[in-house]
């Protein structure tokens, strides 16, 4: 398995457009226990969790629920 790990949204934006298949985790709750009890099994998983961008919208996001 392979983990990618973008530095900023645009490099996100490529390696997800270059590897159409890769899964997106960002605290991998779900990922992780599915690859835990062997339910799944992705070739290639990218770790957005240190992304700004999608901190920052992330938390307009939960301003905007309140």
């Amino acid at each position: 398995m392979e983990v990618l790990l973008p530095r900023t949204l645009e490099e996100a934006l490529e390696l997800a457009a270059s590897n159409p298949e890769v899964v997106p985790i960002a605290g991998g709750t779900d990922v992780m226990v599915e690859l835990n009890m062997d339910l799944r099994r992705p070739e290639t998983l990218m770790d957005v969790s240190r992304l700004s961008e999608l901190a920052a919208q992330a938390l307009l996001d939960a301003v905007d629920a309140l």
